[in-house]
């Protein structure tokens, strides 16, 4: 960490600054600059000796642009002293600087922590080259020092602002375009499938969950739902779709969203997501705008309801017009029965769920068979029933 600064220069970023203030004006204390200016090389292994005990938290930052860098800022700050402008390849140094930091992975306070030594370095420097004799000047001057200092960390802290949200920016914006090419190109094609999922960061053959979201629900809420680093987001048609890497602790079944959506657990690997998100709109669609997950155990007799429809039309009207004769009181208990025995395919579960006889049950099973004629005991009978019945109100 003690490298001169001839070796510095070596490892080849500039030649050589030209360094002639005019010490007619103040020459006290351009003498003083002029003295660390041929001592510069003191100031940047100072820098150094500091800097080891930083941590940049597993950032790459070669020793070579370490070195350059601490060179070329205390240049800049002895041209800056000196009251001369700065040579062209000094003029961008803390934009150049500060975005090469952020694009190394930088964390922004250890890299602060770092450029905050710069005001130390300096001050140890011309009180070094004072020697005593030039004390009254220095003093004088420390706030021409620590305005210097303060402006270069202002410029670098900016900056390094910058580049981080161009980085996020662009980041974002890579994942977008790799989303893009897994819901839009033919993933059947594996080494496709292997170079999507290097780019998300996922593996291709991991299991995830997915919700789904209609272009109506996404226009009203207040906010897009976010999309962390574990997340993934995709708007396709105004719809919106949201899948991640299934965890091993709580699942989105676990923490249902507060907006209708609809999910499909379990998709076994990245190629797999378009087809599930097909069906996640397809289930959020019949959801309705009630909060919550649509699943296809919940969801699957409407939909099955609707096709039927579509193939045979008029397929469920001898059955709803037979309960809509009923008194409501009678139809009401008829649709109780129907929909308890027909999730839990159990007279004992039907009647602790309706508070019941299980005589109650039957009977009020064999009443439904007399007034739509299907036998709810019977699965095929049961199946034609419950769909029919899927969005009946009572």
């Amino acid at each position: 960490m003690s490298e001169s600064l001839a070796e510095v220069l070596a490892h080849g970023a500039s030649l050589p600054r030209e360094f002639n203030p005019d010490t007619s004006a103040e020459p006290a204390w351009m003498e003083l600059i002029q003295r660390l200016w041929q001592e510069r090389d003191s100031l940047v292994s100072d820098f150094l000796e500091r800097f080891a005990t930083i941590s940049y938290e597993g950032a790459l930052v070669p020793d070579e642009d370490v070195h350059r860098t601490a060179a070329d800022t205390m240049e800049m700050f002895l041209f800056l002293l000196a009251g001369l402008d700065l040579p062209a390849d000094l003029q961008s140094l803390p934009r150049d600087v500060a975005a090469r930091r952020a694009r190394q992975g930088v964390p922004m306070e250890a890299f602060l922590s770092a450029v905050r030594n710069d005001f130390r370095v300096l001050w140890k420097g011309l009180e070094r080259v004072a020697r005593g004799h030039g004390t009254e000047i220095l003093v004088a001057n420390m706030d021409r020092v620590l305005d210097t200092v303060e402006n270069y960390v202002s410029s670098i802290q900016q900056a390094f602002s910058e580049e981080e949200a161009l980085l996020v920016r662009d980041k974002q914006l890579h994942r977008q375009r790799l989303l893009s090419r897994l819901f839009n190109t033919d993933t059947r094609n594996a080494g496709e499938m292997s170079d999507i999922a290097d780019g998300l960061e996922v593996q291709s053959s991991d299991v995830f969950e997915l919700m789904a979201v209609t272009r109506e629900t996404a226009a009203k809420l207040p906010r897009q739902p976010g999309a962390d680093r574990q997340t993934f987001s995709y708007e396709r048609a105004g719809a919106l779709y949201l899948f991640r890497v299934v965890r091993a602790g709580r699942t989105w079944q676990d923490d249902p969203p507060e907006f209708p959506a609809g999910y499909v657990p379990g998709v076994e690997g990245l190629a797999a997501i378009p087809q599930a998100a097909a069906s996640a709109l397809v289930l959020a669609t019949k959801h309705g705008e009630e909060a919550g997950l649509a699943t296809v155990p919940g969801t699957w007799m409407t939909i099955a309801r609707d096709l039927l429809e579509n193939a045979l039309p008029g397929y469920s009207h001898p059955i709803t017009t037979a309960l809509d004769h009923c008194t409501p009181h009678e139809r009401q208990r008829l649709l109780q029965v129907a929909r308890s025995y027909g999730r839990t395919g159990s007279i004992k579960e039907t009647a602790e769920e309706l508070y019941c006889h299980r005589n109650t049950v039957v009977n009020r099973l064999h009443s439904l068979e007399e007034v739509i004629g299907l036998d709810l005991t019977v699965p095929a009978q049961a199946a034609l029933a419950l769909v029919a019945l899927a969005d009946y109100k009572n």
